[in-house]
């Protein structure tokens, strides 16, 4: 039920959150730090730990762990991720990969895609707590305690559910009632909960006590440990407490690429960023600001989606878990096959007329990694996620983006944690990069990115938004880049999307009618979403100006949140 002093929590909220927006149509801006989340209070926390003395891996982690239960949709404990952070004062990069694995049994467990997405068959290993705390371990300075407060807090106290949230809770109620636990949490008697009411998850506040407490042996083994697997087991999932106990989120180098003089640090494999680097590097071979504005200019959003088309097409084919198999990293990121497969493109016309014609190029041959012919296959094209950008006073940076897979990931919660459904991400196709084997990580199309000049931090960028994750990056990057807009402009632009499996190309309203008029005329088939869609992702961005130091944050309005400074 509702009482007084929620309302009056969500009243202040939302009049925090309104005047946060209307206080500038441009950014939010800072100089010793700032946040750009999908949720005012994760930004709240990230900002408490920054004020606090923390650095920005301790804002991310707080925020992380924060927006996993203020915004239980999109992500959470029970899910995945990946971060890209860099250091300012050892000019160094790194990612830590914390996307689930698949059991030590996942290929006999008979998951049937659509068929079991919302089940217990669909849960991977999650890995938000090991990659969260492996952050801390390795570049954290506050107490986890402290770190963990505010999601404790919220979780255990209740928060008010905003417009987005109630929103979801009602389009994704089959998924919740598949599991009498999750029902409990965002049902009142069988009904959805309503904007503004209390959203109290006492249960997941125990758990994240455990974390505090016991770090990542507290999830991973022991009595929680057991209980999840025991939970997971009894709805039909095949997870062991070994799975559990094995899972080692994984810390690596950011994939490192270049953009018009601009250094692009991005997400490693089997996450996208190798992608976001390939069709960056295809652009160079453009004059884009000739061309003008895709939102005006036909020719460039055709050039633009022909890119993202290819892209995807040797995404498909090539991008996988790099512990089964060759992925010729090098090719994809070579400047010269990308300028090969950009001299393919027919500036004028569609061609070939159909996007699912469109051909994987030959990378190897520019990576000199031999590999038999592979076929490529759909991934889902729905899915949900979430994304924060943080940098602190000395400019270290995080980019961070996780997930649960679909909205509600599996739909089912085990001791308070609502789980993933990440088993949708593999290929059921033998010969694919991607297929389904034992204790391996799907491929996946998160894309958290750090863009710097001369070293220093100059775009934080991420989003949610499954296949449209790529190719709003990219969108981003060339609005920021190429075009100068700053971050609100960048994020309030238009966007389209296009791949390789897709019948359509999907714009916004905001591209003028004469544009889409001239892109059917050269062979496209338009979906048109009014105004700015969630489809189209939820970016949250931070730019540094390199002239003043000044910090500018923005959040997407297709998604709320907010951009905190100070």
């Amino acid at each position: 039920m509702r009482t007084k002093s929620f309302q009056l929590l969500f009243l202040l909220t939302l009049i925090f959150h309104l005047a946060a927006q209307g206080q500038s149509m441009g950014p939010s801006t800072g100089r010793n730090g700032m946040v750009a989340t999908a949720h005012p209070l994760a930004s709240a926390a990230a900002l408490e730990m920054l004020k606090s003395g923390g650095n920005a891996v301790d804002a991310a982690i707080a925020a992380a762990f924060t927006i996993g239960v203020v915004e239980p949709d999109g992500s959470g404990i029970g899910g995945g991720g990946g971060m890209v952070i860099y250091m300012k004062k050892e000019l160094k990069s790194y990612f830590i990969n914390y996307y689930g694995r698949s059991s030590e049994n996942a290929s006999d467990a008979g998951f049937k895609y659509g068929a079991d997405n919302y089940t217990a068959k669909a849960i991977e290993v999650p890995g938000t707590v090991a990659g969260l705390l492996l952050a801390h371990e390795t570049f954290g300075s506050l107490p986890l305690k402290q770190i963990l407060e505010p999601a404790i807090r919220h979780a255990e106290n209740g928060f008010a559910i905003d417009e987005t949230l109630a929103k979801l809770i009602l389009d994704n109620i089959d998924n919740i009632m598949s599991d009498s636990a999750t029902a409990s949490i965002f049902l009142d008697e069988g009904f959805p909960r309503m904007e503004g009411e209390e959203l109290v998850q006492k249960e997941l506040a125990t758990v994240l006590k455990i974390i505090a407490a016991n770090g990542r042996d507290g999830f991973y083994e022991g009595e929680l440990a057991a209980a999840l697997v025991s939970g997971i087991r009894k709805r039909g999932g095949v997870l062991t407490e070994k799975d559990f106990s094995s899972y080692q989120a994984e810390l690596t180098d950011a994939i490192e690429g270049s953009y018009r003089g601009y250094d692009i640090l991005t997400a490693n494999l089997p996450q996208s960023g190798i992608s976001l680097i390939q069709g960056l590097n295809m652009l160079e071979n453009y004059d884009l600001q000739a061309g003008g504005h895709f939102s005006e200019s036909a020719r460039t959003l055709h050039v633009i989606a022909e890119v993202e088309k290819l892209v995807y097409a040797d995404r498909y084919q090539y991008v996988g878990d790099p512990d089964f198999v060759t992925v010729p990293v090098n090719g994809l990121a070579s400047k010269e096959y990308a300028r090969a497969r950009f001299n393919s493109i027919n500036q004028s016309k569609l061609d070939p007329p159909t996007y699912r014609a469109a051909k994987y190029g030959s990378p190897e041959e520019f990576d000199h990694a031999v590999r038999k012919e592979l076929v490529p296959v759909m991934e889902p094209a729905e899915g949900h996620t979430t994304h924060l950008s943080v940098i602190d006073k000395d400019g270290n940076a995080v980019s961070l983006t996780q997930t649960l897979g679909l909205f509600f990931g599996s739909g089912q919660t085990v001791s308070g944690v609502l789980f993933n459904n990440a088993m949708t991400n593999f290929s059921y196709n033998v010969e694919n990069v991607n297929y389904i084997q034992n204790s391996k990580r799907c491929r996946s199309s998160i894309t958290p990115t750090i863009v710097l000049k001369n070293g220093n931090p100059y775009l934080i960028l991420g989003s949610p938004g499954a296949g449209r994750i790529i190719t709003t990056l990219i969108e981003l990057v060339v609005n920021v880049i190429d075009f100068g807009m700053d971050v609100n402009e960048a994020n309030l632009a238009p966007r389209f999307y296009c791949q390789k499996f897709e019948d359509f190309l999907h714009v916004e309203s905001g591209i003028k009618p004469e544009v889409r008029a001239e892109l059917e005329a050269m062979g496209h088939t338009l979906k048109v979403y009014e105004g700015i869609d969630l489809f189209f992702g939820g970016a949250q961005m931070i730019f540094v100006d390199p002239e003043t130091g000044e910090y500018s944050g923005s959040a997407d309005k297709r998604r709320g949140g907010i951009a905190l400074g100070y």
